[in-house]
């Protein structure tokens, strides 16, 4: 068993050194010296894969280099060649070990330190700068050609870079997708996105017009448009974040690419000096994005629990509507044993006591009994229980009123409520007992209208609560006389008393709202309450792209 693990761990080193070696060699007739394509190639492998493998990347590297290396021996001298044969990749290595290790680039699998990326892209294009600038100054320089110039080194320094920051984040995204799943839907929904057409429509104008001075060869304009191709990227970071500047700025390094000479000794100062701009500004703005991005995790994450302890809210409040239920049939149940029963213990009793003590127990009965289906109802409505909430708003809250001397009608439109959760129901009528109370203690009204509208919009059912209250100053007289039954309304309606800041706070448990409205003879408060099995837009903003870890 431990040959074959050794054996399987050979083979695998093996394969991915001639695995690198092929991607190395195939990648050559698309790189050029102001768009290093190998530099990003080999910085990914680094990334991604383990600390085990590195040395088969060094040897899948070493083998091609070599032989393309020793060719010039004759040509541009041993000191060259013995420079240029130390494999690219390993220069970087210790930068990319301890941006990995130190600066922990990857905190987690699905995280990515954006700040920690960008000092190990710097460091990554640094090293290979040095190393590129001092194999050539080591070579032999035949007659005729130039001498190593500093702008070279520059040169060097944005092919690599350039090539790095195309490339790096894509793979990012594309390692964080991955370990995500489902291929083909996020690619559908990332062709979709806001981010792509917005993209299209602000980049590519600005390549258009850059192409264009680049045809009509005028250096100036090419110039100025080269260092201005950063204005685009900025619309996108600020749209989009870190991605949007990945997208944009992916774009503006290829027109840059494409703009500057292939030859770093026909690119002018000032040209190098845009490119070098253009490179510092895409870095900010890499950062600038990194900051937005953060801050709208903070804010999806935010949203997150706050949909979360709302939810539990909702739970917890209907839980307590079905126990306020359960209690309610409990006690209608006690109460119709025990009148059963105090009328079956008067009945053995009559032959041993009055007609008079007889009567008396008997009203006790039947108060006793009224008491406690008095309580049930406050607790939950039979009404409520066997026909539903029109029910309950007809004659529960009719009846209170109707005790109290006020005036009452109910106004039902719609049926939309009737697919409405049960905890959206029970919050209708708890806000709709409340606000009447509300308004019989503001207000010496002698009518109230209570307007029950549900619907469905934009495929989020909501349900409306209005009640009014009517002044009729004919019939002030008797709203005197009621005083003490309007007293008593809150408790035959099983309402808390609540003002208008307190039914605001219950009412957003489900996305409510609660407006009031004072007339000369008349006050109204409206109630709007959403179904929280049609809210789900608000969750999707949960789950938006750019879930990278940015701080």
């Amino acid at each position: 068993m431990g040959n074959g693990q050794w054996r399987g761990t050979w083979l695998r080193q093996i394969a991915l050194a001639i695995g690198y070696a092929i991607i190395y060699e195939a990648q050559h007739p698309f790189s050029a010296p102001q768009f290093f394509l190998g530099s990003a190639v080999r910085l990914i492998c680094l990334l991604f894969v383990p600390y085990r493998y590195w040395a088969a990347l060094a040897v899948g590297e070493a083998i091609p280099n070599w032989l393309v290396v020793y060719p010039c021996l004759d040509q541009l001298g041993a000191a060259w060649v013995a420079v240029r044969a130390i494999p690219p990749i390993v220069v970087v290595m210790p930068a990319v070990w301890w941006c990995r290790s130190r600066l922990a680039l990857f905190p987690t699998d699905r995280l990515t330190d954006i700040k920690a990326l960008l000092v190990c892209i710097l460091a990554s294009s640094l090293a290979w700068t040095g190393y590129s600038y001092l194999a050539l100054n080591l070579a032999i320089i035949q007659p005729g050609d130039a001498h190593p110039r500093p702008i070279m080194a520059l040169g060097y320094f944005t092919g690599n870079y350039f090539a790095i920051l195309a490339l790096v984040p894509w793979a990012l995204i594309a390692r964080f997708e991955y370990r995500i799943g489902q291929w083909r839907e996020k690619l559908r929904r990332a062709w979709e996105s806001r981010l792509v057409l917005e993209g299209w429509v602000i980049m590519l104008p600005a390549a258009a017009l850059l192409g264009f001075f680049v045809y009509r060869h005028d250096k100036d304009y090419q110039e100025l448009i080269l260092g201005a191709m950063f204005l685009p990227v900025a619309l996108l970071t600020l749209q989009h974040g870190w991605r949007g500047a990945a997208f944009g700025g992916t774009i503006a390094i290829i027109c840059a690419a494409i703009v500057v000479p292939s030859q770093w000794q026909d690119a002018s100062a000032t040209v190098i000096q845009a490119e070098l701009f253009l490179a510092g500004t895409i870095t900010a703005l890499f950062a600038l994005g990194a900051q937005i991005s953060s801050h709208k995790m903070r804010e999806r994450q935010q949203l997150q629990d706050a949909l979360s302890i709302q939810k539990l809210a909702r739970q917890s409040y209907q839980q307590g509507e079905l126990r306020q239920r359960q209690i309610a049939q409990t006690l209608e149940h006690v109460a119709s044993t025990l009148y059963v029963s105090y009328g079956r213990l008067l009945q053995q009793r009559r032959h041993i006591s009055s007609v008079v003590d007889d009567e008396s127990h008997y009203l006790q009965a039947i108060s006793a009994h009224k008491q406690l289906h008095l309580l049930a109802e406050r607790l939950h409505p039979m009404a409520w229980r066997e026909r539903g909430l029109p029910a309950a708003l007809n004659d529960t809250v009719g009846g209170a009123l109707d005790e109290a001397g006020i005036a009452y009608s109910c106004k039902i439109v719609g049926r939309g409520f009737t697919r409405a959760q049960p905890a959206v129901l029970s919050a209708a009528y708890r806000a709709a007992c409340e606000a009447i109370v509300y308004v019989s203690t503001q207000v010496a009204c002698s009518s109230i209208q209570l307007t029950l509208r549900g619907g469905e919009t934009n495929d989020a059912r909501w349900i409306f609560v209005g009640v009014e209250g009517l002044i009729d100053e004919t019939k002030v007289a008797n709203v005197i006389l009621d005083t003490r039954e309007r007293q008593r309304l809150a408790a035959k309606l099983g309402a808390s008393g609540l003002d208008l800041g307190e039914l605001h706070d219950h009412v957003c448990l489900f996305d409510g709202e609660v407006h009031h409205r004072t007339g000369r003879q008349r006050f109204s408060v409206t109630v709007l309450l959403h179904d929280p099995q049609k809210t789900g837009r608000r969750r999707d903003l949960t789950s938006a792209a750019g879930r990278l870890w940015v701080q």
